[in-house]
């Protein structure tokens, strides 16, 4: 039997999920050589985006709400602010040391200016990011709790650490947390947005039947 859209996108979403959770920590630790690593830090935003919409597929089913739809829609802008983030950050600090060769004449301070000044572009990204994957987790780990079938300490989870993370971001801005010497909620964010990914990817046999493809 051939499965429905909504199916479709909940089979996708939730697949992209869990390849989401590996690329995050490969990305960020360097866990490969070069590029691979590169290339996971990048391709995290878009697996993000797409896990964001099987996600919300999935809990549509027990609670079609506003709020589930507004939990999505920030962790897709989360996973866009992530994307140009990455490739704005990639970008520089792979052409900046180009052009400081080609600049040997220039001082050294010069280019440690340059290089700062730049870097605040992709910095406010970064700041976008934290708000939209904050508002996002609390709105997400909303849903899980309310959900008749899922484990609600993990949506409660997901309330306090989108809730602590959104606080510290706002607090330090324009310097993100874990720079100004508090913790760095982000790893924290990829922690628990993989596990939220598990459950629904296990349960999927007990899903009320959809009314219709959303």
């Amino acid at each position: 039997m051939t499965p429905s859209k909504g199916q479709t996108w909940i089979n996708t979403g939730l697949g992209c999920g869990v390849a989401a959770g590996i690329l995050y920590p490969i990305g960020l630790l360097d866990l490969l050589p070069g590029r691979p690593s590169q290339m996971a830090f990048m391709l995290f935003g878009p697996f993000l985006i797409v896990n964001a919409a099987g996600l919300r597929h999935f809990y549509s089913r027990a609670n079609d709400t506003v709020s589930n739809d507004l939990a999505h829609l920030m962790l897709a802008l989360a996973g866009a602010a992530f994307t140009g983030m990455a490739t704005m950050q990639m970008s520089i600090y792979a052409l900046v040391p180009r052009y400081q060769l080609a600049g040997s004449g220039v001082k050294p301070e010069v280019w440690d200016a340059i290089l700062r000044s730049v870097s605040t572009t992709q910095l406010g990204l970064d700041f976008a990011f934290d708000i939209f994957i904050s508002v996002g987790t609390v709105l997400l780990g909303l849903q899980i709790a309310r959900h008749p079938r899922i484990w609600t300490p993990l949506g409660l989870a997901g309330m306090v650490i989108g809730s602590i993370g959104l606080v510290l971001n706002m607090v330090t801005f324009p310097v993100n947390a874990g720079d100004a010497g508090l913790i760095d909620p982000a790893p924290f964010f990829g922690v628990w947005l993989s596990l939220t990914a598990l459950p629904a990817l296990f349960r999927r046999r007990w899903l009320p039947p959809e009314k219709a493809d959303q």
